[in-house]
């Protein structure tokens, strides 16, 4: 009844929002956004993220749980909207993709910069101790910070398309999600090793059967996690191992595992579950080009 209540009362308080506003009020505020929301109006969920974006830059001064909102939504922004469209825009329009990108890099930058902002507040050494050999002295209240930075410095990598600038922090990332498995490595269902996973298979120095055994490791540990129902370990394992090794059996098989997940199971993996559906639906589709038979 109270839900009732408050649901009541804010739509009187927001008559005089456009229409566009009262259903990201009505649909994100409550956790509820449909499927087909979701898939076939990305405009309308892109603005939403830009909307909400907007409102946390536009504030005279950031509270640190606020920096740490903003810092997610810009990293969860580019990952999950930006390059997603840019991934599917290449083969189309591959200008219009790689504008695309470019704007998933600015956010990915900005997400950085807050990251270290809050860290270097914590932790006045933390510049040293991103790129020296030095033992950090971080808590388990540190994860969320390190996790994010991590996927931050991930995401300006695979956005910025090569850049050498933004490669050679690609050590950092994996030192800041190592340090946060060493802090606990239950943290968040098994994002740490996904993220792990994701930093694995981008490593230059790992190759071959070295290179799939240190990612399947870390696949194992993720799906163990989250009981199997996090679709991102599979559709990632997928394109990043069984793609590059041509196992088209296994590649097929873990896409239509996902395709047949049931999204509703979970609602903290909902959204992401549905853009891992999405996403291995477009895999499928180009499976022809990916394998030789």
């Amino acid at each position: 009844m109270r839900r009732i209540s408050n649901l009541f009362r804010l739509t009187i308080g927001f008559r005089k929002m456009n229409r566009i506003g009262l259903i990201f009020l009505l649909l994100f505020s409550y956790g509820c956004v449909p499927r087909t929301l979701i898939v076939d109006h990305p405009n309308l969920v892109s603005l939403y993220f830009e909307k909400k974006i907007s409102s946390l830059e536009n504030q005279k001064e950031l509270t640190q749980t606020q920096k740490r909102k903003l810092l997610k939504t810009k990293v969860e922004y580019g990952y999950g909207i930006l390059l997603e469209e840019s991934d599917r825009l290449i083969d189309e329009d591959y200008y219009l993709g790689i504008e695309k990108a470019q704007e998933a890099y600015q956010e990915f930058k900005d997400a950085k910069e807050i990251g270290l902002t809050i860290l270097k507040d914590a932790y006045p050494g933390f510049d040293n101790w991103l790129i020296n050999d030095e033992k950090g002295d971080f808590t388990e209240d540190d994860i969320f910070d390190l996790y994010w930075l991590g996927a931050a410095y991930g995401g300006a990598i695979r956005s910025s398309r090569g850049n050498p600038f933004e490669i050679v922090n690609l050590p950092k990332v994996g030192k800041l999600f190592q340090t946060a498995i060493l802090l606990n490595p239950d943290w968040g269902r098994g994002a740490l090793y996904s993220a792990m996973m994701s930093y694995t298979s981008s490593r230059p120095d790992l190759f071959g059967e070295i290179l799939k055994d240190s990612v399947t490791f870390y696949y194992s540990k993720a799906i163990s996690a989250s009981d199997s129902l996090d679709a991102g370990p599979f559709v990632s394992y997928a394109e990043s191992i069984d793609k590059k090794f041509q196992q088209k059996d296994a590649f097929v098989q873990k896409l239509q595992f996902v395709l047949n997940m049931d999204v509703e199971k979970d609602k903290d993996l909902r959204l992401s579950n549905i853009i891992a559906q999405e996403r291995a639906k477009w895999l499928l589709l180009k499976k022809s080009e990916y394998f030789l038979e």
